[in-house]
């Protein structure tokens, strides 16, 4: 079967071909429904937007969960003691050690401890709530250059140097403020309430809450935070660490910042970088790819399905006047041509009209108004790879879509088209 295409032809007739398609195009378009024409180009615009908006929700959710899992859980890099060993020896040493790394913005040693909180609102023993979990301890002076837990603060305050007698704790510890854990929570401890924490070494403790923190980021919410120095008083313990977390200016990627500690002689000592904390979120993005993809596709078929069917009817309707063209002498491929350009002007025009909604009207939307999800508060997150895959997989379907029709009818008998 001869395909139009096939026909030879040098670049000045190709030249005169595009001018003659050209033409008709404006014509078409110029003459046709308006209707018809605002409807179509609608419908590509939403499916353009569906698909931009879908992938920059997903792409949004896992760049929020990255950044939360860096800066306000585990920071970039965490050193854990060696496989036999309970605790880091020599803490402040080794810290001096990697502040003096080109790249590290600084380092923050915890230690971290099992326990038993014990909470009583009315100090009646009527309605105790207890809750085991692992105590972590901070020296606030160092954390605050390594995570940001102190800016999402919602109720008192972060924790200070001298303070003995008091913690901080995650919403999803205290219960309340919309806590996900709800039911295994202290449901609704507050700041100023009492807790009493009876560590696994035996030690009891009473502390106030000082401040109750909320990042929307679970594995950030779950913790409960005293002084370092409370934690060594408890402990018995004095310049050791359970882990030493490493903030970096991200000028190289973490697994660099491994081989050169250890160049540096942190042999023994575990290295983890922050993706091996949340392994969960691995999953998540594959799953969000998975979707990513059915969602384009999706979107790609009707905006192809649209254009087809306009086209289709477009050509069906001037069937009489395509086999009059080709009676005269016209082309095929200049008519088949035609019905491509056209097809690309409906998708060029959706295009640009999604694009204008998307930057002027959804990412401005978003940004004041980010969705609640359980990884944080997400915005649109654009990816020029994805926008410029979807506008060239838009172009394509809108190739495709003008092609198949226009080829049907052109393949027809002359006498049949102009009296069928």
């Amino acid at each position: 079967m001869k395909i139009p295409f096939g026909e030879r032809f040098n670049l000045t007739e190709m030249g005169n071909d595009l001018r003659v398609a050209f033409f008709l195009v404006f014509k078409a378009i110029t003459r046709g429904n308006k209707y018809t024409l605002v409807l179509t180009i609608l419908v590509t615009t939403l499916a353009f937007i569906n698909i931009i908006f879908t992938s920059a929700i997903m792409n949004g959710a896992i760049s929020k969960a990255y950044q939360q899992a860096k800066e306000n859980y585990v920071s970039n890099i965490v050193i854990l003691p060696a496989v036999d060993d309970k605790y880091i020896n020599q803490a402040h040493q080794l810290k001096t050690k990697i502040d003096t790394l080109p790249g590290v913005i600084s380092c923050s040693s915890r230690y971290s401890q099992s326990g038993l909180i014990r909470y009583d609102p009315e100090n009646d023993n009527l309605d105790v709530r207890e809750k085991a979990w692992n105590i972590k301890s901070i020296n606030p002076d160092e954390e605050v250059r390594v995570t940001n837990l102190q800016g999402y603060m919602i109720a008192g305050r972060y924790l200070e140097e001298g303070d003995r007698d008091q913690i901080i704790m995650g919403r999803e510890i205290s219960g309340g403020y919309g806590a996900s854990f709800q039911i295994s929570s202290l449901k609704g401890a507050q700041v100023g309430d009492e807790v009493t924490i009876r560590y696994g070494n035996g030690v009891e403790r009473d502390y106030r809450i000082k401040g109750i923190y909320n990042t929307y980021f679970p594995l950030a919410d779950l913790n409960v935070f005293v002084t370092e120095k409370e934690m060594e008083s408890v402990l018995g313990l004095h310049n050791r660490a359970s882990e030493v977390l490493i903030k970096t200016d991200g000028s190289v990627p973490e697994r660099v910042y491994i081989d050169r500690l250890r160049m540096m002689g942190i042999e023994e000592e575990q290295l983890n970088v922050w993706m091996d904390f949340i392994g969960y979120i691995s999953g998540l993005t594959q799953t969000f790819d998975i979707v990513k993809t059915i969602v384009t596709f999706i979107g790609l078929l009707v905006a192809g399905v649209t254009i087809f069917i306009v086209i289709f009817i477009a050509t069906v309707n001037r069937r009489r006047q395509i086999g009059i063209l080709k009676a005269i002498g016209m082309k095929e491929r200049i008519i088949i041509l035609s019905y491509i350009f056209q097809a690309i002007f409906y998708a060029f025009l959706g295009i640009i009209a999604g694009l204008i909604v998307i930057h002027a009207g959804l990412v401005p939307y978003f940004i004041r108004h980010p969705l609640p999800m359980p990884i944080g508060l997400v915005s649109l997150a654009l990816v020029r790879q994805d926008m410029a895959v979807a506008m060239l997989s838009m172009l394509l379907v809108s190739v495709v879509a003008g092609f198949i029709p226009s080829w049907m009818v052109t393949r027809q008998n002359i006498i049949k088209a102009i009296w069928g």
